[in-house]
């Protein structure tokens, strides 16, 4: 098998919290694991500081400007934000040209290489298509986002769908293939932006790590409601809440994850079994899942293909999603509830029968999801599509 070598270009990176972040990092990886290659990480600044202290320094021109780990290389972009969650390299700083002057000479150093760009409506993802046109590089973009990007005002929607017609078209216009991470995705870009071939590739994960022996289910009190993710408006975490207040049951609910609305969410739960657990890695989640009789509930208004839903089921819990993005591929399942985004009456009586019919649901997805979304058959599936 032919080595591909990879540059990828990254909004974010962990710790920083998302699911494009962590499905960038998954692939680097499992690449790596699977020995398809070399992987280099272009990566924003942002909540890097421990990873540039902890790891092997990546020392050019006696400036630091990233580190290795897992034998990957991530390149750290001195980065600003104008808008919350869009990210900016800082092109005047020294370390910003140190940077690009590395990657002329990794491309020297380096052959059949493929650029790797994630999301249309991050800049990194257009600075990256500029990288792979200027330098004559197979440029290959994978798209998460089923909708608009939806900000806190009408004018800075607007003006970021503006954005989208015009740099995100061009992205997925000049990109030699374009994946998409859901069936729903792909429908999106080829209504919205241009009708052209995308194919559709979904995530590996680690299957191996989630299996864990489950605690008896005793009584109906011992399962527990289970949401993962950031705490911020379009995850929904706020009628979430609200429609636990309203059925007055016991079953505590467990809210893993932090952001910017966690003060807003602990004030609408007081007097009432919701406990904060803040943000926990994702061993810490795996482990929880596994052992534990677990409801997962996705309430977002917007997904691309949601990682909790799909290790909620891994772990063989039932899980209440939004029928958002390509939620509704994961599974076919009874295992898999879907109700529509932000209805309190379905979300309600989706949790009663959960709990009512638990043992009878939980563990019918395990099987199906142990094949769709293999790390070893989907890292291959990627590498296929991209050599």
């Amino acid at each position: 098998m032919e080595k591909v070598n990879i540059i990828q270009f990254m909004p974010y990176f962990p710790p920083h919290k998302g699911g494009v972040e962590t499905v960038g990092q998954d692939i680097g990886i499992n690449w790596k694991k699977s020995d398809l290659g070399g992987f280099l990480n272009v990566i924003t600044s942002f909540e890097q500081e421990d990873n540039l202290e902890k790891n092997e320094k990546i020392i050019f021109e006696n400036e630091i400007i990233g580190y290795k780990k897992d034998y990957i290389i991530n390149l750290v972009i001195p980065s600003f934000e104008i808008i919350n969650n869009f990210p900016i390299y800082k092109f005047w700083d020294k370390k910003t040209r140190f940077i690009f002057k590395y990657l002329k000479l990794y491309l020297q150093e380096n052959k059949n290489i493929r650029v790797i760009t994630h999301t249309r409506f991050f800049l990194p993802s257009l600075f990256g298509g500029i990288f792979a046109r200027k330098n004559n590089l197979k440029w290959i973009h994978i798209e998460h986002g089923s909708d608009y990007v939806k900000l806190s005002s009408k004018l800075k929607t607007r003006l970021s769908i503006i954005y989208d017609k015009i740099f995100g078209k061009w992205i997925f216009k000049k990109a030699d293939n374009i994946l998409a991470i859901s069936e729903a995705c792909k429908n999106f870009i080829n209504k919205e932006f241009i009708d052209r071939d995308v194919n559709v590739f979904y995530r590996g994960l680690d299957i191996p790590e989630i299996i864990k022996e489950k605690e008896d289910l005793k009584e109906k009190l011992d399962i527990k409601l289970v949401f993962i993710g950031r705490l911020v408006s379009l995850k929904g975490v706020d009628y979430l809440i609200e429609s636990y207040k309203e059925l007055n049951i016991k079953n505590e609910l467990i809210i893993i994850g932090d952001g910017e609305e966690k003060q807003n969410l602990e004030k609408l739960s007081k007097g009432f079994n919701v406990k904060f657990l803040g943000f926990k890695n994702r061993e810490f989640i795996i482990d929880y899942l596994s052992k534990k009789n677990c409801i997962v509930i996705n309430p977002s208004y917007s997904e691309g293909m949601p990682t909790t839903v799909i290790e909620g089921l891994l772990s063989k819990n039932i899980v209440i999603a939004s029928d958002v993005g390509g939620t509704k591929e994961i599974s076919i399942n009874s295992d898999l509830l879907l109700f529509e985004a932000g209805n309190k009456k379905q979300l309600k009586q989706k949790i009663v029968f959960s709990i009512d019919n638990y043992d009878d649901l939980k563990g019918k997805s395990y099987i199906e999801i142990n094949t769709k979304f293999s790390r070893e058959q989907n890292i291959i599936n990627l590498y296929n599509l991209i050599k």
